[in-house]
């Protein structure tokens, strides 16, 4: 008789502080970008949602925003965010360090994923910066009295080593269910949220100190066209006046900028030419307003 093969499927969610290399680490799970990068720390605002398939395995990974402790109603939401996708949400979760001891809000995150009662797999991202194999050790040693560990890998999401064992292990330890989507689903999010992000992410690489994390970009239309490129019109919201003028820059410099570089990475996305237009709104304090973070999506 033929073998009956078992359809496997789980939700995996990506945990850890900022900066630590998560949204890295979903893109190659998931083989294609779909989580903004920068070298800024809390780029990640949403949680974001990868789907794999490999053979009778459908791993749903969720990259979660880096766990910090909250000084504003939108950094509130994105811890409710993690807390969410390990309590409730998950299956599995992935615990992703750095070569280096834990810091004190490493281990509050462990106490909060050790309470979740989940397998927890540690990542022990960027090995390539660490200076010795023990650096890259005493990670996983700090951690250990917290977390019971199902597996460590030591890894890279810039050299690519050791991420093939760790998506296979991942996808193996998924518990037999039907596939929670249909085959070739890539992701649970709707095209103008991405164009939404890769705006945000040239964002966070062309301007400094506050200003990325005072914006929110907001996708007003979104048109596609058979005979011409799709047209998206997106408003860039600042909490002070004087940000609009920073993002527009002299004579239009830096909002051009902006569009130019925003462009290619959504058309990338998307597989087709983008009109893009982008304007800039003063929306005070939008970061601690119920109206605006509903707006916004992030509640």
């Amino acid at each position: 008789m033929p073998e009956v093969v078992t359809a496997k499927a789980g939700f995996v969610a990506i945990t850890g502080l900022p900066n630590v290399g998560k949204s890295s680490l979903l893109n190659f799970l998931a083989g294609g970008k779909l989580s903004i990068i920068s070298t800024k720390p809390q780029t990640t605002r949403q949680n974001i949602t990868a789907i794999v398939e490999d053979g009778a395995a459908q791993g749903v990974f969720v990259d979660t925003p880096g766990f910090l402790n909250p000084e504003y109603g939108l950094q509130r939401t994105m811890v409710r965010n993690v807390r969410q996708a390990c309590d409730d949400d998950s299956d599995i979760i992935l615990f992703v360090t750095e070569p280096r001891p834990p810091l004190p809000e490493e281990l509050k995150l462990a106490e909060l994923v050790a309470r979740c009662d989940r397998p927890v797999y540690l990542a022990v991202n960027k090995t390539d910066t660490a200076s010795n194999k023990s650096a890259a050790e005493s990670a996983v040693e700090g951690l250990k009295p917290h977390l019971k560990i199902a597996g460590t890998f030591f890894v890279s999401a810039k050299t690519g080593a050791g991420l093939k064992n760790l998506r296979r292990t991942l996808l193996d330890a998924l518990p037999p269910h039907p596939h929670y989507f249909p085959d070739g689903q890539w992701t649970d999010r709707w095209e103008r949220f991405y164009a939404a992000e890769f705006i945000r992410e040239q964002i966070f690489h062309l301007f400094s100190e506050e200003i990325p994390y005072s914006c929110a970009v907001e996708i007003e239309e979104f048109h596609e066209r058979r005979n011409g490129p799709d047209h998206i019109r997106a408003v860039i919201h600042v909490e002070r006046d004087t940000q609009k003028g920073i993002i527009v820059g002299k004579g239009g410099k830096m909002i051009k900028q902006l569009r130019e570089n925003s462009t290619p990475e959504i058309e990338k996305f998307l597989g087709r030419p983008v009109r893009l237009e982008l304007f800039v709104k003063h929306t005070p304090d939008w970061r601690n307003r119920k109206d605006t973070l509903e707006l916004f999506e992030y509640l």
